[in-house]
Parts: structure tokens; C-alpha cells; sequence
């Protein structure tokens, strides 16, 4: 059997899912394993070889699962073989290491992107269930989410900089032309100059998502993570600006871009307008909706920014102003892609 054929039948084991078969397997497999060392201990050097075990897995575990090791314990004494005995230690150990590491993700299955020299890379890793805000060396901060992991090197080269993450987190980068920000997650890469910007995976189905809050940043498959018979010799990848996002699916390697679910002002220096209008055109309305929000509104009729708009908006988000200035002149509205087309007859 190679090491995954192991790793997964002891799992199995773990679970009680083992056939007698694969578990006649299990024991076959560790018979060979030490039928020229382990089982020539006498039953002392045994003892010791399984207090060594057990206080491995003691420091690695809570008090009721050691519960089970110590009755794994009294059962290894009572009689059993070795070889069973054995087995069954070595599933526990597979299951609290490898379970353990199956229950986040983890950096290490990953190829390591992120140079730097020895001893300067950070690797930065949440454990806790709040978000852990980060300082780089340049002033850039990074909200780390939990259960999440960074990499980034502890001074930064002097052409760029470079981050690795697994898992999901909100970056504010300082502006810098002349150093471009990249952060590698999963099989996408997301280069910027200066903007903020949130990156997710989706646990269920490892689909990455970028959402931009501020800035301009262009995101791309980073062929370095594929096999060479897969890769593209020119890497998929689209631009997003303020409040757009993009999702990919790495199974299909597609890229589906939207807009995001709360579109926030992206441009804190203007106000799209002041919140009670009388009698504005609807074009104006648009236009200062598209130099706060930075989304594209059309018209599917030109005449619809003909029609003129009463009311307040005091405090309302993007979508509720659309609902109310399109309800008021007969029209609706819809989202195409990164872009909002409202639909409508048009006035006179």
C-alpha cells in the first residue's frame, strides 16, 4: 500500500468505517513494518515504546480523548497482540494529526510562493474566533479572519511584495507604484498598487472569491500551480474596480465577475448628492451615483434621464436609493455582470 491507501484505511479505521479486510490489512501492513525492529523488543522495551507513544498523543489531545487512549491502554495490556495494539495507536495518532489538520486549512500543502531569507518569513495563523488585524513592515494592514493563515516575508524585496494566504482576509495595502502587492491564494494571484480588498474561499467547494472595496486590482490564475500539462501559457484573469468581485472555480478554472452584495461608497470624498432631492433628472442622480459608488449604471432607455426625481434618501445604501428614484418614474432596475441597467419606458 502507498501512503495515501495508508492514511486513508487508517482513518477509516478511526471512524469505524474498516471493513475486516482492511482492517487484516492494517494489521499485515504494520506487522511488516516492524517485523525486524518493534517486534524484537522485549516486553519492558514494548512498555516504554508505548508509554513514548501515548504521551506523544497525551500533549495533543483534550481530557476525554485521552479518556480513550488510556482504555486503548489498559485493552494493549489485557492481552491483545501487539501487532492490533499497535494499529490502533497509530490510527488515533493519523487521526489526531492528519484530523486535526483536516479541520483548517493548511499552509504547508501548499507550494510556498512567498521568498525570503532564512528565518525572515513570517507565518501568521488565527486560531482564535475573532479577526487578528496584522501590520506589515510598509504600513499595510491585514484583518485575518479565523481559522485563517498568512505568509509574508518579515522585510519586504525591493521590486515588489509578496503574501501567501489560506483561507480569508481583508487587506488595506499602502500605496506604492514602484513595489506592486501580490497575494497568493490557492491557484489565483491578486496584484495591486494601493486599495483594500477582501479575499475569501468558500470552505464547501474551495471556489475563491475577491471583492474590492477601494482602488483598482487585476486577479489571475497563477499557472506556477498546476501541472504543466494543465497550465495555460496565458493566465486567466480579469481587472476589478470599486465594489466589484470576482469568483473562481477551480475545478472548471472559470472566472464569474458581479458586483457585491452591499456596495459601499467608494470615493469618501464626494456625496452623491445631498439626501433630499426635488425635481432632479434622473441622469444627474445616476451620474453621481456611478463617482461615489464607482459602478456603471446605464440606461436601457435614453429617455428614462429624462424623467425627474422627488424624495429623500437620507441614509439609504445603493440599492434602496435605485428601489425608491426607479419606483418613483415607473422603472426597475437590474444587475448585468459589474454593471446596474435600469429598464424603463422614459418620460417626455
Amino acid at each position: 500500500m502507498n501512503n495515501q491507501e495508508i492514511q486513508s484505511l487508517l482513518l477509516k479505521y478511526h471512524n469505524g468505517d474498516c471493513t475486516q479486510e482492511e482492517i487484516a490489512k492494517i494489521h499485515l501492513w504494520y506487522d511488516k513494518l516492524n517485523e525486524e525492529s518493534l517486534l524484537t523488543l522485549d516486553a519492558n522495551e514494548r512498555e516504554q515504546t508505548e508509554d513514548r507513544i501515548l504521551g506523544n498523543i497525551r500533549t495533543e489531545i483534550n481530557e476525554e480523548k485521552l479518556y480513550q487512549k488510556i482504555l486503548v491502554k489498559k485493552w494493549w495490556r489485557s492481552g491483545t497482540t501487539y501487532a492490533s495494539a499497535a494499529a490502533v495507536i497509530i490510527a488515533i495518532g493519523c487521526w489526531v494529526f492528519l484530523g486535526k489538520a483536516s479541520s483548517r486549512e493548511v499552509i504547508s500543502q501548499e507550494k510556498i510562493l512567498v521568498q525570503a531569507p532564512a528565518g525572515q518569513l513570517i507565518t501568521r495563523v488565527n486560531n482564535s474566533d475573532s479577526t487578528q488585524k496584522i501590520r506589515l513592515e510598509d504600513g499595510s494592514t491585514v484583518t485575518l479572519s479565523p481559522r485563517s493563515r498568512i505568509m509574508y516575508p518579515r522585510t519586504f524585496a525591493k521590486d515588489q511584495r509578496d503574501v501567501q494566504l489560506v483561507g480569508n482576509a481583508f487587506f488595506e495595502i499602502t500605496k506604492n507604484p514602484d513595489k506592486p502587492f501580490f497575494v497568493y491564494s490557492g491557484k489565483l494571484i491578486t496584484r495591486v498598487l494601493g486599495t483594500s480588498f477582501r479575499i475569501k474561499t468558500n470552505a464547501k467547494d474551495q471556489a475563491l472569491e475577491v471583492e474590492v472595496v477601494t482602488g483598482k486590482v487585476s486577479v489571475f490564475e497563477n499557472n506556477d500551480s498546476f501541472a504543466e500539462n494543465t497550465a495555460s501559457p496565458h493566465s486567466n484573469g480579469v481587472i476589478l474596480t470599486p465594489n466589484q468581485r470576482v469568483t473562481y472555480f477551480p475545478e472548471s478554472r472559470h472566472l464569474m465577475t458581479g458586483l457585491v452584495v452591499e456596495p459601499v461608497k467608494a470615493n469618501v470624498a464626494t456625496d452623491d448628492l445631498r439626501p433630499v432631492f426635488n425635481n432632479i433628472g434622473m441622469g444627474k442622480i445616476v451620474e453621481a451615483l456611478h463617482e461615489s459608488y464607482g459602478i456603471e449604471i446605464v440606461f436601457a432607455n435614453d429617455r428614462i434621464a429624462e424623467c425627474t426625481f422627488t424624495g429623500d434618501m437620507t441614509d439609504l445604501s445603493l440599492y434602496e436609493k435605485l428601489d425608491l428614484i426607479c419606483g418613483s418614474v415607473g422603472a426597475d432596475y437590474e444587475v448585468k455582470g459589474t454593471r446596474i441597467l435600469i429598464n424603463g419606458r422614459g418620460c417626455d
